[in-house]
């Protein structure tokens, strides 16, 4: 018996049609002169469910059968996109193994020794499409820990698979694959998946504690859980207290005009508000354009994103070509410094573990310290508030440089930003996408003029904020291991005003070069 209840019925449908004497009649079927066992067509399955379930109907059954196929209880053998119609079309059953009601939510252990398998087989039969290619990138990346079991086990279930009749491979094949297109669909338009859970119900179990729900730990958990309590809930207390004295509240009319103000602003940007004409929702009509009109890659940007740098700071440094746009202005004013060492601090919150330590010395190196090559405009209270993050053990060290992080940001909002707004380079880049369609007018040509069309490789990797940081899937280690080198070879000479010391367990690097700064850095 199924321990889900929402599918028993489904489930006891399934095992009807399983039954050899009275179900499905199950068979090698010949298609196209090629032999597929274990199917049945769909005219044979609607005309079952019509025969073996009372007032049913041919479009019931037809809807039943759709729903079957949704939830992963039988699938098409040829095109697993399509839906179960009443032809000659083959389909095949699911085992119990592969139902819903056994394995709901599958790990992500499961999914990469399933693709790992397939990469060990025939490429041109069995290699992976875009989406599990991406994927198995992110799962590589997320359990490199353990992806010597996981390259194991996908060795020895494809030795045991080997053993297997050929009819078995096929039949056997063909359900994991289904099963797995079922709990990890390709992202598209349309694609619906019925065994995800819904957000409303996973929003419901997270509740905040009650006044009964602390009474039940009181008498649960004796006296000293109450002193607990009672010790939380006066911080608190103490907390709301100080924010009421430190915050800057606004009246309620301020504040709301603000709201009415910023909502005006983006009413054409929300396409609950204001839908997408020409060309439309993507996900209505089934037509991508807007997404490559929108892409991060895309020649000319469309007049609506480019018109929204224009807002604030935010608006401009989320969207890819703005950071780059940015970058190549503050090239021209030789301030590119700031905004490559923000996106550097970027880059090292969402990095591995193994590569922390490496960065933040490399991005010390780079510029915060005496004498950088890139030496960013902080002022000592704050280069002292990251030095004493550096050595602090609480802090972790892949947030030790967000005092100086928030210092650099405010800095281009309030002084960089305003002259990009009024720059010669957002003109062009403004008037680069109202006019799109022509080659000349692209913005590359507007930043680095004389060459229209596409920018050249070296000027990408001038220009792009991926030139520091390649991109965030690759861990960006390639420029940081160069300063992390120049650091090692810098503890050769003892003339130099940086040098760096890595022992096995505590790796530190000194900073000298300044009247009152002389530290030596624990990374943690």
């Amino acid at each position: 018996m199924s321990s889900f209840p929402m599918f028993r019925k489904m489930d006891e449908l399934c095992i009807q049609m399983m039954k050899p004497d009275s179900g499905l009649p199950i068979k090698g079927q010949k298609y196209f002169r090629t032999s597929v066992p274990s199917s049945f067509t769909g005219s044979e399955l609607i005309e079952w469910l019509m025969t073996n379930l009372e007032e049913v109907d041919q479009a019931e059954a037809l809807h039943l059968a759709n729903q079957l196929s949704a939830f992963g209880y039988l699938f098409s053998v040829f095109d697993a996109s399509a839906p179960v119609k009443e032809d000659n079309c083959l389909y095949r059953l699911q085992i119990p193994y592969f139902w819903p009601s056994s394995n709901m939510q599958p790990d992500s252990i499961e999914y990469a020794i399933f693709l790992s398998k397939r990469l060990l087989r025939n490429e041109e039969k069995h290699g992976l499409v875009e989406y599990e290619a991406e994927s198995y990138q992110k799962l590589r990346e997320l359990l490199g820990h353990m992806w010597d079991f996981v390259q194991s086990q996908a060795e020895m279930q494809l030795k045991l698979f080997k053993e297997k009749k050929k009819s078995e491979k096929v039949v056997f094949d063909s359900q994991e694959k289904a099963y797995w297109r079922i709990h990890r669909p390709p992202v598209e338009p349309g694609t619906v998946c019925c065994i995800e859970e819904s957000y409303g119900k996973l929003e419901k179990r997270i509740k905040k504690k009650c006044i009964k729900d602390y009474q039940r730990d009181v008498r649960n958990y004796s006296v000293d859980c109450f002193q607990f309590l009672k010790t939380v809930q006066c911080v608190q207390i103490e907390r709301l207290k100080q924010i009421l004295k430190t915050k800057p509240w606004l009246k309620s009319p301020k504040s709301l005009e603000t709201l009415v103000s910023w909502c005006d602003q983006f009413s054409n940007y929300d396409p609950m508000l204001t839908p997408p004409r020409d060309p439309g929702n993507p996900w209505i009509v089934d037509d991508p354009t807007l997404w490559q009109l929108n892409a991060n890659n895309v020649e000319v940007p469309t007049e609506r994103r480019v018109r929204r740098w224009g807002f604030s700071i935010h608006e401009l440094i989320k969207d890819p070509i703005g950071r780059q746009v940015l970058e190549t202005f503050l090239e021209s004013e030789f301030s590119q410094e700031n905004i490559r060492f923000w996106l550097a601090v970027q880059d090292l919150k969402y990095s591995p573990s193994s590569e922390v330590n490496a960065k933040v010395a490399a991005i010390y190196n780079e510029f915060l310290v005496a004498g950088a090559p890139c030496q960013v405009n902080v002022d000592s209270q704050t280069l002292e508030t990251v030095t004493k993050a550096l050595k602090d053990q609480t802090v972790p060290l892949r947030y030790c440089f967000s005092q100086a992080e928030e210092h650099i940001f405010i800095l281009m909002s309030k002084d960089s930003y305003p002259r990009f707004a009024r720059s010669e380079i957002y003109r062009s880049m403004l008037a680069a996408a109202q006019q799109q369609g022509s080659k000349k007018l692209g913005w590359r040509s507007f930043l680095f003029g004389g060459n229209h069309g596409p920018l050249k490789k070296s000027q990408t990797s001038r220009t792009s904020p991926q030139g520091f940081y390649k991109n965030r899937d690759e861990g960006s280690t390639a420029r940081l291991q160069n300063v992390v080198d120049m650091t090692k070879k810098s503890t050769l000479e003892p003339g130099d005003a940086i040098s760096g010391t890595q022992p096995k367990n505590s790796p530190t690097f000194t900073c000298d070069g300044a009247d009152s700064l002389d530290v030596e850095v624990p990374l943690k």
